[in-house]
């Protein structure tokens, strides 16, 4: 068997060239490449996808958190909760906007935000808290927005994980007031390069980041500092494309998972991501806990196959996020970012590589 990475763009490339070729053309004739007429077209496409009214294409994830928080108008003295088992983009982004983040602990099955453990660090600094989708599970958007609504605060979901993930039956990103997406190359919708979106049932919402993303321009005049956070027409292109597939990936992803999952069904070794049965899983990654994480890394090495850690170090003991709010015991968070440690699924996996997976995974659970 040879080696089997977590991703392979050359193979998505190799199948996919002549269509990608294609768009490069096209977008290269129109000379639309920034902001133009295929990031446009992908707002409507992927706003008709999920089932917001309205979105807007952006720059990034990182972007898109930032444009939501600016636009709901956080910022200095402001406090946000967020979890600390997530990319530091989330904790990241509260702080560039001049906010502090507080750190929530997660569920000890989802490996979601902890709603119960979120309300506990509401108090009158509080302007929103931020939940994240992690690995393409959901966090329980009911509950928080329950508990949002009895605060008065906005809820954004960071859904930079979960495109495709579905709460019975509801898309991911269209619960919160905004929901923040990333199409970073090894998301299940990736860019060449970097994009991101901001979708919202409120238009006025949306029109704000639209003028904070191109420098506040509205008319010609800038009323306020803004930022150069708009999506390459390249990326609309290409996100446009992907888009008609994401459906199907996301099933094939789902069926790796589900052998994968029956492979260490029972295993005390080798613990799975819970996902309700009301939730459509996207398996941005497919993550185990384990007893022994470098053990099971090196096991896998040996065979050939690829592995992550999302992520080593939580945010809320992370230099950056320490100097800016001081400690916090999270031993929750704690325990997942000490033993989590992911495998290949992406897509274009061969089924003789799957199956080569599940069985290291079902003899290693052994």
């Amino acid at each position: 068997m040879n080696p089997v990475p977590m991703y392979d763009f050359p193979r998505e490339y190799a199948i996919n060239r002549e269509s990608y070729l294609a768009l490069f053309d096209t977008v290269c004739r129109t000379g639309q490449f920034s902001d133009g007429q295929f990031s446009h077209a992908f707002e409507r496409d992927f706003a008709a996808y999920t089932g917001a009214p309205f979105a807007a294409s952006v720059s990034n994830g990182t972007g898109a958190l930032v444009l939501s928080l600016r636009a709901l108008g956080i910022g200095p003295g402001d406090e946000v909760i967020v979890p600390s088992a997530t990319f530091t983009a989330t904790p990241g982004a509260v702080l560039m906007c001049g906010a502090k983040p507080v750190f929530a602990d997660i569920e000890p099955d989802t490996w979601q935000i902890s709603v119960a453990d979120a309300e506990k660090r509401i108090n009158k600094k509080t302007k929103a808290v931020i939940g994240v989708h992690l690995y393409g599970g959901m966090f329980d958007v009911e509950a928080m927005r329950r508990l949002c609504d009895a605060h008065g605060l906005p809820f954004i979901e960071d859904t930079a994980q979960a495109v495709g993930s579905e709460w019975k039956g509801r898309k991911a990103g269209t619960f919160g007031k905004t929901g923040c997406f990333s199409f970073y190359p090894t998301k299940n919708l990736g860019a060449f390069g970097e994009a991101g979106c901001v979708i919202s049932g409120d238009e006025s919402l949306i029109a704000r980041i639209n003028a904070l993303k191109a420098h506040d321009s509205r008319d010609g005049s800038f009323r306020e500092l803004g930022y150069n956070m708009r999506m390459d027409g390249l990326q609309g292109a290409v996100l446009s494309f992907k888009l008609k597939q994401l459906d199907a990936f996301t099933e094939r992803k789902n069926a790796i998972a589900s052998l994968y999952r029956e492979s260490v069904k029972g295993s005390g070794r080798l613990v799975c991501q819970y996902a309700p049965p009301h939730v459509r899983h996207s398996y941005h990654l497919f993550v185990l806990k384990t007893d022994d994480r470098e053990r099971f890394i090196a096991a896998m090495t040996e065979k050939g196959i690829g592995t992550g850690v999302q992520y080593r170090t939580p945010c809320h003991r992370q230099k950056v996020f320490t100097d800016a709010v001081g400690e916090t015991s999270l031993p929750v968070t704690e325990e997942l970012m000490e033993n989590c440690v992911s495998v290949p699924t992406y897509p274009y996996l061969t089924d003789e590589e799957v199956a080569f997976v599940a069985e290291q995974l079902k003899r290693y659970a052994r």
